[in-house]
């Protein structure tokens, strides 16, 4: 039986997963049919996170943090110099570290999601003082995430946790800097926060909190 249960906790992994790229690919090709238009950017981002899952009202859990990996495709367009709309679509791992009395490993929860962001984003560019090409920007606004799998592991052992929620909302926050490279190209970085505001399970009032360092490729 526990084979059979195995078995199809995988099959329903992959077909989320599946699903998941599918609609990374359906917007990479509506990225490239806009791509043409001169107020429109789009570009690649990576990092790495730190993420717990705390009551509504508190940032983090100081205690609790699980370092992840976040990256995917991100999206702009400008309206004018100073303000934006910032999209995309992420990969991101959040979830917690735990503390379990019976056992001496390191135990935590594994929680993999696809997130897409839609953000107001307000910039400060030349008239701001900054030299040709650089920018810095400010961007908020909500996000909506669909869990593609969710785990606890202690040490070698991964036990498959199916009373989580499949979608998590939530609050987001980033703030970064753009410069020049490669003639057309921009590089930046960002600090991004994003606040949980939907439970990740029905049964407690844990939200999903994530703070993150991010690199990003403009084409």
């Amino acid at each position: 039986m526990a084979l059979g249960k195995n078995r199809n906790y995988t099959l329903s992994v992959i077909k989320k997963q599946a699903k998941a790229l599918l609609v990374l690919l359906v917007l990479f090709a509506g990225i490239q049919s806009v791509s043409a238009q001169e107020n429109f950017q789009w570009g690649l981002k990576a990092g790495i996170n730190a993420s717990t899952q705390s009551e509504l009202g508190n940032l983090f859990d100081n205690d609790n943090l699980l370092v992840g990996f976040n990256g995917g495709l991100v999206a702009r367009y400008q309206f004018n110099d100073w303000l934006g709309v910032r999209s995309g679509i992420d990969f991101q791992q959040k979830g917690t570290q735990c503390d379990l009395l019976e056992s001496d490993a390191d135990t935590y929860n594994r929680l993999n999601y696809m997130v897409l962001p839609l953000k107001a984003e307000f910039s400060a560019s030349e008239k701001a003082g900054f030299k040709k090409g650089q920018r810095m920007f400010f961007a908020t606004g909500p996000y909506g995430g669909y869990l593609l799998d969710a785990n606890q592991i202690t040490g070698d052992v991964k036990t498959s946790l199916d009373n989580y929620n499949n979608f998590d909302f939530g609050w987001a926050f980033e703030l970064g800097f753009e410069f020049p490279i490669l003639e057309t190209k921009a590089l930046g970085f960002s600090l991004n926060y994003d606040m949980g505001i939907s439970k990740v399970v029905d049964e407690t009032d844990f939200r999903n909190k994530s703070a993150s360092l991010n690199a990003i490729f403009l084409f």
